[in-house]
């Protein structure tokens, strides 16, 4: 008889762990026997970098080492996102609810700005006869190096961003990275301001400037474009927007390339 019981414990005891191993007893998953079902979207840890280009003014970055998002919160009002594993780029409006969406080889072409407006300077600062140091923001390690003419800081993307980050801010601020995230460019005028006509030869200029950085929690649908948008014809006709369209047809020579 008592073996008879043991036989049966045996018995059960290895259905227990067969069904526990299989996934049938608890389950796994959303589907999981009495476990609570997970959220739709779960949070994601990203770097946001409080910047000012000297055209398009104030702007938020916001990076992950999978997807990058830029807002510009001054008059363009555009929103920029980009991710893996396909890292095409997409510029979008929520007011005009328009967007375009380009390869990102072609965007390295074309950026945001005509050329004509925002000329597009050297990739990479050298460092001589440069002299550089390093310093902290915000907790964060920067890269920097001075000359009498030259003020150039960055970040490294080690952990941070992707190399496509790098490629996709050189192609829309096209100011030297040194392949990271550009946070300062300090210069010096070489000839008259192409858009006021002062001899501003020998003055410094500011170019980017960055005021904070922080790490965020964000949705996961944050890098994601929203929907409901209408494709635009071009990201020229997105970044201008119908406001701004319907006040100076001007806009659209300034943004095309």
């Amino acid at each position: 008889m008592n073996e008879l019981k043991n036989l049966l414990t045996a018995c059960l005891l290895l259905r227990f762990c067969i069904l526990l191993s299989t996934g049938l007893l608890l389950g796994t998953g959303d589907q999981a026997w009495g476990a609570q079902p997970r959220p739709g979207s779960k949070a994601i840890q990203a770097v946001r970098i409080y910047q000012t280009h000297y055209f398009m003014g104030t702007e938020q970055l916001t990076v992950t080492p999978n997807a990058i998002r830029l807002d510009n919160t001054a008059q363009l009002r555009f929103t920029l996102v980009a991710k893996a594993p396909d890292w095409k780029v997409t510029i979008y409006r929520p007011d005009d609810k328009t967007y375009f969406t380009q390869d990102l080889k072609e965007f390295e072409d074309t950026g945001i700005l005509s050329e004509l407006l925002i000329g597009r300077k050297d990739r990479t600062v050298l460092d001589r006869p440069m002299r550089a140091s390093t310093m902290m923001l915000d907790g964060f390690k920067i890269e920097r190096l001075t000359s009498p003419w030259t003020t150039m800081k960055f970040i490294k993307l080690d952990g941070i961003a992707a190399p496509q980050t790098e490629k996709i801010l050189y192609a829309t601020y096209k100011l030297p990275t040194n392949g990271g995230i550009p946070l300062t460019f300090i210069g010096t005028h070489g000839r008259v301001d192409f858009i006021t006509g002062m001899k501003n030869k020998g003055s410094r200029e500011t170019n980017l400037d960055t005021t904070k950085i922080e790490r965020v929690t964000v949705a996961a649908n944050f890098f994601t474009l929203p929907a409901g948008l209408k494709k635009a014809a071009s990201i020229r006709d997105v970044v201008s927007g119908r406001t701004n369209r319907s006040q100076s047809e001007a806009v659209d020579i300034i943004l095309e390339k």
